[in-house]
């Protein structure tokens, strides 16, 4: 394991915490983050809050991701005060980057405490080892969460985790391991059944959890819950290579199924195509051009196209419930498609290869678009109310604004 970055925090954060980083080539990584939330007790008794916990919601990339299968909101945070109670958590990601840059934003509620943020690459071919330096063993406590491991579309052959427990006086250590949500339960079912490290049987020796598993998930979930005092001493996952995706192309640019498989001229021309299809070459222009405004704009919008065009909830063409989606994901393939739909197709691609080289010149400070009459007068209200109008170009209204 190789450091790429470390980050000592050591803050309260009550606004989005952003950590921007860059990446030179194709890395397996080792994700660490370590922060504490309060429940509402602590924070009522210090009148920082009224009957309200600490939490932190955790994003990669924009792509929220959760320790929980409980669908509640504040229950599925990374970290949840009423569970910890002040004290840390880490939450550990693997995960495969593409070059280029990627961001970790931490947004709380409350006043949560962010410790650090540590990136690593992993060197090793065929497992990814954890040996824990810092929030180990666990502060004292009765059982709360105390490590969540999420393991992101690789190819998992095995694991095993090893921890201590002891016998204390007057209550001895534990650990309790869920996989996917589920409880791996104690093969001595008179001491502690739902702990699988329990310190009344051990007495301070190390136990091995062992699993094949020999399959790839999208999202595989490791949690560990401590109860007193345990130490943790390693957790290694076995992996084996994933055959590299198609990367879609201008003549075949039927999706693999994630969009971030995309080239950035492909994902940039799929929203030109699925925005401005039958516009003018003017507004399809523009429509490149807002995306980029918005990467170079000191505003809360990421800094890649990629990254702006995959934002939840901000553009139409990539919400698989649009009806638009299903010509996006595959141009010059979808039901109803004609040769003007194919010719579009490819002056989009050639559009957004011009824009993203700085071949076409930059003729607008757009930012947001709307199309049609029918929608100018909500979206000017409601979705951009401090924008500023621009210029109409077919049957698309173009906007500069600050949000």
């Amino acid at each position: 394991m190789k450091y790429i970055f470390k980050k000592e925090i050591n803050q309260i954060i009550t606004k989005p915490y952003s950590f921007d980083f860059s990446l030179e080539e194709d890395t397996l990584c080792l994700i660490e983050i370590i922060a504490s939330a309060k429940s509402w007790k602590q924070n009522f008794r210090s009148s920082r809050a009224f009957f309200k916990d600490d939490d932190i919601f955790l994003y990669l990339d924009n792509q929220e991701l959760t320790t929980s299968l409980n669908t509640k909101r504040d229950a599925c945070s990374a970290w949840n005060g009423n569970e910890q109670k002040g004290l840390e958590k880490t939450v550990l990601i693997a995960v495969n980057l593409k070059p280029g840059n990627h961001s970790i934003i931490l947004k709380p509620n409350q006043t949560p405490h962010v410790k650090t943020i540590v990136i690593s690459e992993v060197e090793e071919k065929d497992k990814i080892t954890y040996i824990p330096m810092d929030n180990n063993p666990a502060k004292k406590s009765e059982g709360r969460p105390w490590l969540s491991y999420i393991i992101m579309d690789l190819f998992i052959t095995q694991l095993s985790i090893t921890a201590r427990t002891n016998k204390n006086h007057k209550d001895d250590d534990d650990v309790k391991l869920l996989i996917n949500g589920k409880i791996q339960t104690n093969e001595n079912i008179k001491s502690h059944r739902d702990w699988y490290w329990c310190g009344k049987v051990l007495k301070g020796k190390d136990k091995v959890f062992y699993q094949d598993v020999n399959s790839k998930i999208k999202q595989y979930n490791i949690d560990l819950y401590s109860d007193e005092t345990p130490r943790l001493s390693k957790i290694e996952i076995g992996i084996k290579p994933i055959d590299t995706k198609r990367i879609p192309t201008v003549d075949d640019p039927l999706w693999t199924g994630d969009f971030r498989d995309d080239t950035e001229k492909m994902i940039l021309a799929r929203l030109i195509f699925g925005e401005a299809n039958n516009e003018p070459e003017e507004a399809k222009v523009w429509v490149a051009w807002s995306v980029i405004n918005r990467t170079k704009a000191d505003s809360w919008w990421p800094k890649t196209i990629k990254e702006v065009i995959l934002q939840k909830g901000q553009y139409d063409p990539i919400k698989p419930t649009n009806d638009v989606h299903k010509k996006v994901i595959n141009p010059l393939n979808y039901k109803g498609v004609g040769s003007a739909d194919k010719e579009s197709w490819y002056k989009c691609y050639e559009i957004a290869r011009d824009v993203i080289s700085g071949r076409i010149k930059n003729p607008t400070t757009a930012t947001h678009f709307v199309a049609g009459e029918d929608n100018k007068s909500f979206f000017e209200t409601n979705i951009i109310p401090n924008g500023k109008f621009l210029k109409k170009i077919g049957s698309t209204y173009f906007y500069w604004s600050p949000n």
